[in-house]
């Protein structure tokens, strides 16, 4: 076989279904825990509004108890820009060292403290053309 046969025989053989299926999370986010207590557990971002804290009704629950019930938010706007709020927690959240005095953007990587948890944040990735 030449290299173009080759081309064309890997082009023809690539499922389509699956490389759809990696787009099934379109701009969603994604926060995965990095400390010891829930380590490499993920948490879909898939709500406009998405709250954080200890109380089973939250829609991300940490089994910390330097985590409030209800400690922080993390919601996107019309533009689906992501943003980190504290509500009011006892311990504070912390963006990338600095404790949130405010509403703020929250962009791929961001370092999040709640209580003795690390989170990271993740944006949903996509590839060129796919989705």
């Amino acid at each position: 076989m030449d290299s173009n046969t080759n081309e064309n025989t890997t082009v023809k053989n690539v499922d389509k279904h699956k490389l759809m299926s990696m787009s099934l999370l379109s701009d969603k986010a994604l926060l995965v825990v990095l400390s010891s207590n829930q380590l490499g557990k993920t948490f879909i971002i898939d709500k406009r509004v998405v709250l954080a804290g200890r109380a089973l009704d939250c829609d991300i629950v940490l089994d910390d108890p330097m985590i409030s019930k209800v400690h922080c938010k993390i919601f996107f706007d019309d533009d689906e820009k992501f943003y980190i709020e504290d509500v009011g927690s006892t311990n504070a959240t912390f963006l990338n060292g600095k404790e949130l005095k405010k509403k703020t953007h929250l962009i791929y990587g961001d370092r999040i403290i709640l209580g003795n948890t690390i989170l990271r944040f993740f944006l949903e990735e996509k590839i060129d053309g796919m989705g």
